[in-house]
């Protein structure tokens, strides 16, 4: 018969492999964001009025890290 704290300890376990898991895949749908943002932004400039501001706001990112993304200075990893 397991103990209670075998039981627990098996229960954490379990626990932390579902938050490795989902940490995986949100990952993942960073990197696909991050290569979808550079997209929204296709030549030539100036870009239509609001469409950073859009993306920030569907992204919740800043508008900054958004930018960096557009312009290419952060990549998908």
């Amino acid at each position: 018969m397991a103990s209670n704290y075998e039981e627990k300890l098996e229960e954490v376990r379990a626990a932390a492999l579902r938050i490795r898991e989902r940490d995986r895949q949100n990952e993942e749908d960073r990197n696909w964001i991050r290569t979808l943002i550079p997209q929204l932004f296709p030549e030539p400039k100036p870009y239509p009025r609001g469409r950073l501001s859009e993306v920030v706001e569907a992204t919740g990112w800043t508008r900054e890290y958004v930018a960096r993304i557009r312009d290419g200075k952060v990549t998908p990893s």
